[in-house]
């Protein structure tokens, strides 16, 4: 997918929205929540993705082979840190980030 505008301007307003829904617990949590395992099964290519905020744990069933899923669970420090570490400069991320800024509304772009 091709992008229409700068990378590093794609990365920086993701990494906004990254730090803007990890940190503004009071506003529409369950949109974000959506917006944070969107990231993590594109970054992890997962079919489902289940974060435990209370525990910091985040359960992801990935692929291991053709039609076949293994369960993966570990635990992280910080929700925002581990989804930053999932961002990607290749095109397809960065299509695929150019579409969450626009369906979250990001002004700046």
């Amino acid at each position: 997918m091709r992008t229409s505008y700068q990378s590093d301007v794609i990365l920086k307003e993701m990494n906004n929205l990254i730090t803007y829904s990890c940190n503004n617990q009071n506003v529409s949590t369950e949109r974000f929540s959506t917006f944070h395992k969107a990231l993590l099964k594109k970054h992890f290519e997962a079919s489902e993705v289940t974060i435990d905020i209370d525990e910091n744990i985040l359960h992801l069933k990935i692929p291991v082979e053709a039609g076949k899923y293994v369960t993966v669970n570990f635990e992280f420090q910080s929700l925002e840190a581990l989804l930053k570490s999932c961002l990607e400069k290749d095109n397809g991320s960065l299509g695929f980030y150019q579409n969450m800024l626009t369906f979250y509304n990001v002004a700046s772009l």
